[in-house]
């Protein structure tokens, strides 16, 4: 996760977050003037032991690796059904898709 993503989580909602047990996926619908995009976030949240509190982290054991491709091809049809919804209100000009990824 590069700096862009932690602020991006920051400052804004995600539109959907997508959950299996520990792993989340988190959608950001940026806008601007040439449309729409999306961006993915993948996470992991844990208690720390020592102090109990409730933390994130982008790196996963190697049995999430399967769960987490799982949600990102979750999210990656949930953008594209998102694209569909606003395209349909014809509320957004949305960039081709792959260019968002």
């Amino acid at each position: 996760m590069n700096d862009r993503d932690n602020n991006q989580g920051r400052n804004k909602k995600p539109v959907e977050t997508l959950r299996d047990g520990a792993l989340k996926l988190a959608i950001f619908r940026n806008e601007n003037e040439k449309g729409d995009s999306y961006a993915m976030v993948p996470g992991r949240i844990y208690t720390n032991e020592k102090t109990g509190e409730v933390r994130e982290s982008a790196s996963l054991s190697g049995g999430e690796a399967l769960r987490m491709a799982h949600l990102l091809t979750k999210g990656h049809d949930k953008v594209a059904e998102l694209r569909a919804q606003r395209q349909k209100r014809g509320t957004a000009k949305d960039r081709d898709f792959e260019r968002d990824f």
